[in-house]
């Protein structure tokens, strides 16, 4: 998401910082869901720059989209039920709320949007406190609960565990905690990574008590982008590139496993996967992926190998971007993800889903920062009504989506005076979708 969304309390100079040093050279909004768009790194921006030439996915790579968009219509697996909470579509808001900031005026206004559910951070993303016991989490959600019937879904972020970088320059960065270990405490002797799996099985184990379909998690690294780098992950460690990739894995299994105690049938909304970044870092002629991917395919491996009754969403950050430089751009986008995706939703079949996402914005005059740059920036529509078709599309192609509210666009999605065109908006992109007229949803999720 977008750092400055997260951080706009900060001073102008900071968030230039923020902004200048992050996101995973995905897009160039690079301020993840912290609004924090995507990193420059990791830059989830509009649409990844996959290198196959259209008429090349329409010979052969389109062979193999056919097959996942055959997949997708043949139905859920047999052995694992997906939660029935989720339904045959489900749309969440993600916009960097946070629990301490919640109160039940917000979600009265959120109550009357076409969302399905919102996520809800209880630990913040560069959070060094104690770990909250889920016993000081559970009233807050009873007492919101009385102003809204929408999900409330505990989002997690990765970050817990990323040590600083000073080079990067986040003055969020400069505490103890994060200063006290390089890259991620994959070895969990900073007690970070125990932190990390502490706040996951929590988040987990609130989502079961208040009967939401799972929890979101955010894997961007804030605190440190260049250890997207295995290259550099493993350096900062002192470790052989190999033992780093072992522990990234490692770390996923654990979470795998501590998914299944806490809550078995739970999703596991990840906002981005990286899957679709093979070649982030080419070392000696061998691929990699960002390091987060490392740690989703531990995750998932240890899934299939035990059979845990675990949902896998891959979120669309980094393979999808917020924005799209016209409609066609954006069938483009879903269709060469889906490219991308199918050996991987065939090894996980009864696991891996692709879910879509979109950033929106009021009008031309209320974008700025990364909204106003890149696909986001040079997008045509210029208002959120010009934006219905490009959520049609999204709605129509996967089950599962979630919006990135962000200020950047103008959108403020607790406050009477903006949500209302924004949920007009996107209750009329779901009707366009889903009308029984439109045909058959053109699905590629699985």
């Amino acid at each position: 998401m977008s750092w400055q969304d997260t951080i706009r309390t900060l001073p102008a100079k900071a968030l230039r910082h923020c902004h200048d040093s992050c996101l995973l050279a995905l897009p160039a909004h690079a301020q993840g869901c912290y609004d924090r768009t995507v990193s420059r790194h990791f830059q989830r921006r509009p649409t990844l720059s996959v290198k196959l030439a259209w008429p090349t996915l329409c010979g052969a790579g389109l062979l193999v989209y056919a097959a996942a968009l055959a997949h997708s219509q043949t139905g859920r697996p047999k052995n694992i039920q997906f939660p029935d909470a989720l339904g045959d579509h489900y749309l969440m808001l993600v916009n960097t709320a946070r629990s301490t900031q919640m109160d039940s005026l917000k979600l009265a206004q959120f109550d009357r949007s076409p969302y399905d559910a919102v996520a809800v951070s209880f630990e913040d993303a560069y959070g060094a406190a104690p770990v909250l016991p889920p016993a000081l989490m559970q009233p807050q959600i009873a007492n919101w609960k009385r102003a809204t019937s929408k999900a409330i879904w505990p989002w997690v972020y990765l970050n817990r565990m990323i040590g600083a970088n000073a080079e990067e320059g986040n003055p969020l960065t400069k505490v103890p905690y994060f200063e006290r270990f390089q890259g991620l405490d994959l070895d969990g002797a900073a007690g970070a990574q125990g932190d990390f799996l502490q706040i996951w099985s929590n988040a987990l184990r609130l989502a079961r008590a208040t009967g939401v379909p799972g929890i979101v998690c955010d894997l961007e690294f804030y605190n440190n982008y260049k250890a997207y780098d295995i290259a550099e992950l493993a350096r900062m460690r002192s470790e052989t590139q190999d033992q780093a990739l072992s522990q990234l894995r490692q770390l996923g299994a654990k979470m795998a496993q501590l998914g299944a105690r806490e809550y078995p049938g739970a999703t596991l909304w990840f906002l981005f996967t990286g899957f679709t970044r093979p070649d982030y870092r080419v070392i000696d002629g061998k691929s990699h992926y960002p390091a987060a991917t490392y740690i989703v395919e531990g995750l998932l491996d240890e899934i299939q190998r035990d059979h845990l009754s675990l949902h896998v969403l891959s979120g669309g950050e980094v393979g999808l971007g917020y924005c799209h430089t016209s409609v066609d751009d954006l069938r483009q986008a879903i269709e060469k993800r889906a490219a991308t995706f199918a050996p991987l939703l065939e090894k996980y079949r009864e696991v891996l889903e692709l879910a879509g996402t979109i950033t929106l914005w009021t009008d031309r005059a209320a974008k700025k920062n990364w909204v106003a740059n890149g696909a986001c920036g040079s997008s045509p529509a210029a208002t959120v009504d010009d934006l219905i078709p490009y959520m049609e599309v999204l709605f129509r192609a996967y089950r599962y989506n979630w919006i990135y509210g962000s200020p950047n666009g103008g959108y403020f999605a607790f406050q009477a005076t903006s949500a209302p065109r924004f949920d007009a908006a996107i209750a009329q992109a779901k009707a366009r979708a889903y009308a029984r007229n439109a045909g058959t949803p053109v699905q590629v999720s699985r």
